[in-house]
């Protein structure tokens, strides 16, 4: 109807509300209505994206809503925050409960915008998409895979992502060196960095960690925060802790984030066969990430591709010293001898040496980490990230 806005609210069972209307006559901006989606839950990277997009963008000028094929963390953050959510059961790729329900949505909701994030969903949004004649963003935060045993499928996705997306967001230049390879247009390509709200993690309450492991206050702390998947590399941050740890017996190291199963009982098989029970440590998925940054000494990442790594960043706005790998994306973030320290990937014994000389060096670290925080502050700051996507979304929503 003329003049009136939709701005239904979510119950505190996650379900749409009841709509609040504007009056006819009121003069405002044009307001879009924004629909966030992605597979599965969370925790994790792309999932954090979409939390602080869909909570952040400007009200005035973006009604977010979000559609979610999972129970799990995200959405039960989106609930918290008061974001529109409706949730459908879809467990496979040929599922296709999944789109109808998108469309359905589209039309109910009088979407504007769909954003997109990770392969899959990028593809049903973009079909679902272009039946619904609605214009459509996607984001990769990881690099663009066609194995041999689903290549094809992959592909037909890949295609229609390319031909349908009004823009395709990649979270690095590295990532957009490898889309325009997969033949993406490159005029279609926006690189936005992601970002972290650097206050977060400014004055973090310090102990916490070391008192629940029972370590001592002289103990040095080397830590990783990333999911446990393949792609993080934890065996060689394991095998480099068992260096670290001979070469400074103060040393533990600690491995946060959400245990993928397939790998985890390795994991723990490898620290046991290294003598490290006593020494390295999987503390699984938290919620206190600035508090555990808090207590390390040196943030590692050992992954061996990586699209950017919002942990790094985290670990640089807490002013700690870090060393990466060389595995795409944080050779963006780290300025290396600067802000912290690339090795390579995949080199258990450049990440041990590395690290055992920031170790030894405390002033060392301390300049490290200082410089990285002023970097975070310069380049990727929360406000910043948001900043681009709305602008991007204007530019979409504008286009003829």
């Amino acid at each position: 109807m003329a003049g009136r806005k939709s701005n239904r609210r979510t119950n505190a069972n996650g379900r749409l509300g009841p709509a609040a209307q504007y009056l006819p006559g009121e003069t405002q901006l044009r307001r879009y209505t924004i629909l966030h989606t992605i597979e599965g839950g969370g925790p994790g990277g792309a999932e954090t994206v979409l939390l602080q997009l869909a909570s952040q963008v400007d009200p005035g000028r973006f009604r977010s809503l979000a559609l979610l094929s999972s129970e799990k963390w995200l959405r039960q953050q989106l609930v918290k925050r008061g974001i529109e959510t409706a949730l459908v059961d879809s467990r496979a790729w040929y599922d296709f409960r999944l789109p109808k329900a998108m469309a359905k949505l589209i039309r109910q909701e009088k979407v504007d915008l769909i954003h997109s994030h990770l392969p899959d969903q990028n593809f049903y949004s973009c079909l679902v998409g272009r039946l619904t004649g609605t214009k459509t963003i996607v984001t990769y935060h990881g690099a663009p895979r066609l194995s041999r045993g689903n290549r094809f499928r992959r592909g037909v996705k890949s295609c229609v992502v390319r031909h349908s997306a009004a823009a395709v967001v990649v979270v690095s230049d590295y990532l957009r060196t490898l889309f325009e390879a997969a033949g993406f247009p490159a005029e279609k390509i926006v690189r936005i960095y992601n970002g972290v709200d650097v206050d977060r993690f400014s004055q973090p309450q310090e102990g916490g960690v070391r008192a629940e492991l029972g370590l001592g206050a002289n103990t040095k702390l080397v830590g990783m925060v990333a999911n446990l998947r393949q792609s993080k590399g934890y065996e060689y941050f394991i095998r480099a802790a068992r260096q670290i740890t001979d070469c400074i017996p103060e040393a533990r190291c600690v491995a946060v984030g959400e245990l993928d199963k397939t790998i985890a009982g390795r994991m723990r098989e490898l620290i046991r066969q290294l003598n490290l029970e006593e020494r390295f440590f999987l503390l699984g998925f938290r919620s206190d990430i600035p508090q555990i940054l808090g207590d390390l000494n040196v943030f590692v990442l050992s992954s061996t591709d990586e699209g950017l790594s919002i942990a790094t960043i985290e670990a640089m706005a807490a002013g700690k010293p870090v060393v990466v790998t060389r595995s795409g994306g944080p050779e963006e973030i780290v300025q290396d001898g600067e802000t912290g320290f690339l090795v390579p990937s995949a080199d258990p014994q450049a990440l041990a040496t590395r690290v055992c000389e920031i170790l030894r060096y405390p002033g060392l670290g301390a300049q490290l980490g200082a410089r990285a925080r002023s970097e975070v502050e310069r380049r990727f700051t929360l406000s910043k990230m948001i900043s681009e996507y709305e602008a991007l979304y204007a530019r979409c929503l504008e286009a003829n």
